[in-house]
């Protein structure tokens, strides 16, 4: 480009130094700068990931062949990319062929989770929650976010355990309820399930639709109703926070327990759900490939 007209320029005003790691995407034809860029970050003990991306145009204009062999092609077109890696020690774990039109095909889930893999933990942690579960329809994403999500369970324990030991009448209920309706709502969109009303929600079945619908819950009344079913301790955390001395750290202790517990096996709930709603649309997603 003209603002970087050779390698040394973009190395020096991009400031390779300064990145974890590396995505060099290309379009069908390999580049001689592909190679170069591939080599200087190697040079600068740098991981990186090569993406050949628009795969689905390779298997559009292919498919007419008599002859046509799926497995074949994706081979050739990989080994393609490490032939002209081989001054980057490039191996079979740093090239990933995608199509962003059909990321249930190939490598677009695989090249996800190692991009993960390479991150310090903190910028793991962010970019697992901002990724999108039906974007990639990954499992695996779904069971990392899951995990993300369990990590932060006993914070929200903690901070209901707070408000038990304030002897406020209602205070632990009014916390507990405000903390639990908007927990339980991350979930929801953390995990890609669907709102009640929306088009994805009416595609998934019934059994999944009934699963779902039971953590629709946008109110604190509707969420003290939903947490009566969960729970049996509320009334003697209330009960025993009016106890001198002894009550408040006793219903601290009871809140903690029992909102970890709800939370937890809302979050194995919303999981499952979750898991089999991926694998509806990734088997939908398959059914529907279909490249003229």
């Amino acid at each position: 480009t003209p603002n970087y007209p050779d390698l040394e320029t973009y190395v020096e005003k991009v400031e390779l130094e300064k990145y974890d790691t590396f995505l060099i995407l290309t379009m069908k034809r390999f580049t001689e700068n592909d190679r170069l860029l591939a080599e200087k970050v190697k040079s600068l003990n740098k991981s990186f990931f090569f993406i050949r991306t628009h795969i689905d145009v390779d298997y559009g204009s292919q498919r007419r062949k008599k002859s046509f062999d799926e497995q074949a092609m994706l081979q050739t077109i990989r080994k393609d990319c490490l032939e002209n890696l081989k001054g980057s020690e490039a191996g079979d774990n740093t090239v990933f062929l995608i199509s962003n039109l059909y990321p249930a095909k190939w490598d677009f889930a695989r090249l996800t989770q190692s991009i993960l893999d390479v991150l310090p933990y903190r910028q793991r942690e962010c970019l697992t929650l901002s990724l999108g579960v039906l974007t990639s329809l990954s499992t695996d994403m779904l069971k990392r976010k899951a995990e993300l999500l369990r990590g932060r369970i006993w914070m929200v324990a903690s901070a209901s355990a707070v408000a038990a030991a304030v002897p406020l009448p209602g205070l632990s209920v009014a916390v507990d309820l405000a903390l639990l309706t908007n927990e339980v709502s991350f979930y929801k969109s953390q995990l890609g399930l669907p709102d009640e009303n929306s088009y994805e929600f009416r595609k998934m079945t019934p059994e999944n639709q009934e699963k779902v619908r039971k953590f629709c819950v946008i109110s604190a009344l509707q969420m003290a109703s939903f947490l009566a079913t969960y729970t049996a301790g509320s009334a003697v955390e209330e009960f025993t926070r009016f106890i001198p001395f002894v009550g408040p750290a006793i219903a601290g202790s009871i809140s903690f327990s029992s909102t970890y517990y709800f939370l937890h096996q809302c979050l194995k709930e919303l999981e499952g759900s979750a898991l089999d709603f991926v694998d509806e649309m990734t088997s939908k997603a398959v059914d529907d490939f279909d490249i003229d």
